[in-house]
């Protein structure tokens, strides 16, 4: 399996979604590839998703794949990077077991209000996904459309 490309930059998500500038990515990536190629491999459909993907490792978004990618791709895939991230980041497991992460003389937020703000996250890139389908009912583009389906809305009915 080839390495995946993350679709955003380091900095993008504690600039979109307002999580704190010290967060880790290495914190961040697993659950920017998850979102990625869960939510918006879906979203996208696999011919536009591998064009956009192939384009931003190139450096060659142009035209309307690069309005797609910063009027759309990044929001979405902020929004729902950072739901995963907060639905699998409360515990590590090394060597030594499985633990809790908290920063010393903090106190964890309890996990119910980590659903809340997951979903809360969710929701945000459901709008931004519905806010795609709207923008791609009106600009046709050879890449969507054949392999995905455009009535696969995300819904709230998750994993937490």
């Amino acid at each position: 399996m080839s390495k995946i490309k993350i679709l955003l930059k380091p900095n993008t998500i504690s600039e979109t979604v307002g999580f704190g500038g010290n967060i880790d990515i290495d914190q961040l990536a697993p659950s920017i590839i998850i979102a990625q190629t869960t939510y918006l491999k879906r979203i996208l459909g696999i011919d536009l998703y591998n064009k956009i993907s192939t384009d931003y490792s190139a450096g060659t978004l142009t035209g309307i794949y690069e309005t797609i990618y910063t009027d759309y791709v990044i929001d979405m895939l902020a929004f729902f990077s950072c739901s995963v991230y907060l639905s699998i980041n409360t515990s590590k497991t090394t060597n030594a077991g499985t633990f809790k992460v908290g920063a010393e003389g903090s106190t964890n937020t309890p996990l119910n209000e980590l659903t809340i703000l997951g979903k809360t996250y969710e929701s945000i890139g459901i709008s931004y996904e519905q806010n795609f389908y709207e923008y791609m009912s009106k600009n046709a583009i050879p890449e969507y459309g054949k392999n995905n389906d455009k009535n696969n809305t995300t819904n709230l009915i998750g994993w937490y």
